[in-house]
Order: C-alpha cells, then sequence, then structure tokens
C-alpha cells in the first residue's frame, strides 16, 4: 500500500462503457487513492442506472466524490465542477492519497490546466461576465465575431464551449484570439498522469449495444418513467432536453413514445435510438481526446488497450499499474505512449505544434443541423467524412428528385398554358 502521493493525479480517460470505472477501483486500491467523478450525468441524484453510476456493491469501499449530489431542477455548470473538483482533490491531498479522476464528459478536464496569456490580463467586467455565463450560444458565438471574425470561423457555432473560451481570451487580454492563441501558455495544476482506455469502436459498439440492453432489463426504465413523471409534472418542454439532467442518454430517446397517445411509435423504436445515440456519443469522445486533450498535454497520453477484454489483465491492469507506481515514484516512466497495433488511433502532426491544426469551415447549403441551419464542418477530413456520409448522399438524392420534379411541374404548366391558347 502507497502511502502518500504529494500533488499527484491521475487521470482516466475513455469513452462510455470501455470500463473506466473498475480501472479506477483497481489503481486506487493498489496506490491508497480516491476517485473523483468527472461525468455531467451522475453528478445528478439517483437514476444509478441510466446514469451508469458505479455500482456502491462494487466499488469495494473506495470514496467517490462530486457524485449523486445535485437536484434534478438544477443545471450543473463547469464552474461548479472546477469548484468541487479542486476541493476534493485538495481534500484526498491533505490526507495523503491518490486523486483518481474518471468519467466520460472529458471537457471537464480543462480544470486541471492554467491557460496563461503572455500579454497583459485585464479583469473582465461584470457585463462580460453574464454574457459569457449566459448560456445563449448563438449570441456568445455572434459577439467573437464582432471582434475577432478570423477566430469565429474556425469554431462550429454550437461549440459553445471553445467559442466562449475564445470570448474569454479577448475580453482578458484586449487582444483578438487569433493573435493571441498561439502565444498561449498551458501548464498543469497538478503532476498529473493521463491514461486513455481505449477500444476498437467495432468492438465496443457491441458491448455498448449489449449493455443498453442490460440496463434496461435491471431497471432503466423504470428511471426513464420517474425522469418522465418529474418532466411532466413540472411543465418541462423538449427544449429542456438540452440542458440539465434531461440530456441524460436514454431520456430524449424515450420520449417519443411516452408521449405518444395513438401509440404509433414502438418501445423498439425509443431502444435502437438510445444504442445509436450511445454509439455516436462514444465516437464524439474518441475525437474529443485526440483533437483536445492530447495536444493540451503535449501528446503525453498513455494509451492502455481494452479492445479484447481476454486480454484484459494484461493490456489493461498490468500495464496501467506499472506506469501509475514509476508515475508515483517520481521515476521516467519505462513504456510506450502507444501499444504498436494502437499508433495510428492518434493520426497527428505533432501534438505540440498547434499551427498544424485544421480550421477551416465548410458549409452544406444541403444538409441542416440540430437547429435547421446549414450544417458547418470544421477542417478537411471532418467535411470529407460529412460529404460520404448517408445523410448526405440521401440528401443529395432528396434535392435532385425536387429539382427534378420542379422542373417537369414548369414544363407542364407551360404545356398547360399552350393548349389552352
Amino acid at each position: 500500500m502507497f502511502s502518500n502521493s504529494p500533488g499527484k493525479v491521475v487521470v482516466i480517460a475513455g469513452t462510455t462503457g470501455v470500463g473506466k470505472s473498475q480501472l479506477s477501483i483497481h489503481l486506487a486500491k493498489k496506490f491508497n487513492g480516491e476517485v473523483i467523478n468527472s461525468d455531467s450525468m451522475q453528478v445528478y441524484k439517483g437514476l444509478p442506472i441510466i446514469t451508469n453510476k458505479h455500482p456502491i456493491g462494487e466499488r469495494e469501499g473506495i470514496p467517490h466524490h462530486v457524485i449523486n449530489h445535485v437536484d434534478w431542477s438544477e443545471e450543473y455548470y463547469l464552474h461548479r465542477f472546477e469548484n468541487e473538483c479542486i476541493n476534493a482533490i485538495e481534500d484526498i491531498h491533505r490526507r495523503g492519497k491518490l486523486a483518481i479522476i474518471v468519467g466520460g464528459t472529458h471537457y471537464y478536464l480543462q480544470v486541471l490546466f492554467n491557460k496563461h496569456l503572455k500579454s497583459a490580463k485585464r479583469d473582465i467586467t461584470k457585463e462580460e461576465r453574464e454574457l459569457l455565463n449566459s448560456g445563449n450560444g448563438q449570441l456568445i458565438y455572434d459577439t467573437l465575431k464582432v471582434y475577432d471574425p478570423e477566430i469565429a470561423t474556425k469554431f462550429h457555432p454550437n461549440d459553445t464551449r471553445r467559442v466562449q473560451r475564445m470570448l474569454e481570451i479577448y475580453y482578458e487580454s484586449g487582444k483578438k484570439p487569433s493573435e493571441t492563441y498561439a502565444e498561449q501558455e498551458i501548464s498543469l495544476r497538478y503532476n498529473t498522469l493521463f491514461l486513455w482506455l481505449y477500444s476498437d469502436l467495432s468492438t465496443l459498439e457491441r458491448r455498448l449495444d449489449d449493455r443498453v440492453d442490460k440496463m434496461l432489463e435491471t431497471g432503466a426504465m423504470q428511471e426513464i418513467m420517474e425522469l418522465y413523471d418529474y418532466f411532466r409534472n413540472h411543465r418541462y418542454t423538449t427544449e429542456q432536453c438540452e440542458n440539465g439532467v434531461w440530456q441524460v442518454i436514454g431520456f430524449k430517446e424515450f420520449l417519443p413514445w411516452l408521449t405518444d397517445e395513438a401509440k404509433n411509435i414502438k418501445v423498439e423504436e425509443s431502444v435502437e435510438r438510445m444504442k445509436i445515440r450511445t454509439r455516436q456519443y462514444a465516437k464524439k469522445q474518441v475525437k474529443w481526446i485526440r483533437k483536445m486533450l492530447i495536444p493540451d498535454v503535449n501528446g503525453d497520453v498513455y494509451v492502455l488497450d481494452a479492445s479484447d477484454l481476454s486480454q484484459w489483465h494484461e493490456n489493461v491492469l498490468i500495464r496501467s499499474s506499472d506506469i501509475t507506481r514509476q508515475f508515483f515514484e517520481d521515476k521516467p516512466v519505462q513504456d510506450t505512449y502507444v501499444p504498436e497495433r494502437l499508433k495510428g488511433i492518434l493520426n497527428m502532426r505533432n501534438p505540440k505544434d498547434k499551427s498544424q491544426r485544421d480550421w477551416k469551415q465548410y458549409m452544406c447549403s444541403i444538409c441542416r443541423d440540430q437547429h435547421n441551419k446549414e450544417l458547418i464542418a470544421i477542417g478537411e477530413t471532418n467535411w470529407q467524412i460529412h460529404l460520404k456520409s448517408r445523410r448526405h448522399r440521401s440528401n443529395l438524392t432528396k434535392g435532385a428528385r425536387k429539382a427534378a420534379y420542379e422542373k417537369w411541374k414548369v414544363m407542364k404548366n407551360m404545356d398547360d398554358d399552350a393548349r389552352e391558347r
């Protein structure tokens, strides 16, 4: 048992359903640690199944922090997590233990970074702070466009958190983020080890589908009904599903079935939507780790291969223990960052060279986003993925059919007019 871990933090990143909680318990037991939750849904009270809280009986006595404490009526913001997370880390360190942060809301991890601007810093005014915290993504984006249209084109309008950060940089420095961003210095608040628990998506998706089935078999439907009763009694609308506990995967997907008085929607359709959204969320998490976390830590992330569960003990438990032990003892880690088989997942030129990021903004005039606006893709890679997507091809086909129909209608009207004359 290790009894001291001055200032050290271990972060376990990875997709939903990959085994982060199991790994956190293993490392906490081995290195005298306690777990800090960084999942935005697990902070809410109750709902252990649908929010995927690690069962208390399987935590083996390991204390968990920042979890199961927020009322459903509240919206949980990043600044609240920052306060609670930092307080938990300091408390754990004061007691000579290792802080282990685990959860799927990876943008919460930015609270571990100090991002300094080389230029002079000014105090943000009350009005500026209110705008930044307004939750009005379109207003924040439009304001950034006024002050720095160049940097605004590098972000998706719906990417509110990063857009918000760019506007905050402008307010703090008085300079355009496009001029100061490259000069920004990034440092860590604590001596931190980053572990990325990774599974091939083809394998993971089967596990995720099975997990949804198991959740429904073990009581998820009762939790969904409990949420729906609260939702209905408080006269919430579907727009509320973009905020707070209502974002949990499973509620919005079942809402059409719950509210369909004619029962034209089958429950199986909602189950399938829940599975699809879970798989989509996993892909989004991988993208965030690759594009945001790895560059911020200069690529210093140790990837653990969780694709083959029969190799879990060797590839995950033993390897993570060896890496963590060396980190814990302030020794140089004698291990590669990425197993040979997985080197392609990073797919980056140089994580330290942020100027190499592909920032170009592409707009599709054929497809619409969730707000019924022209769909925007950031970067050539994402644009090409969109162009090859089934959704885009389908919309192209619909567009061609509509154009052909409109042309036929015009020609028919012309023929009808000619006959009438």
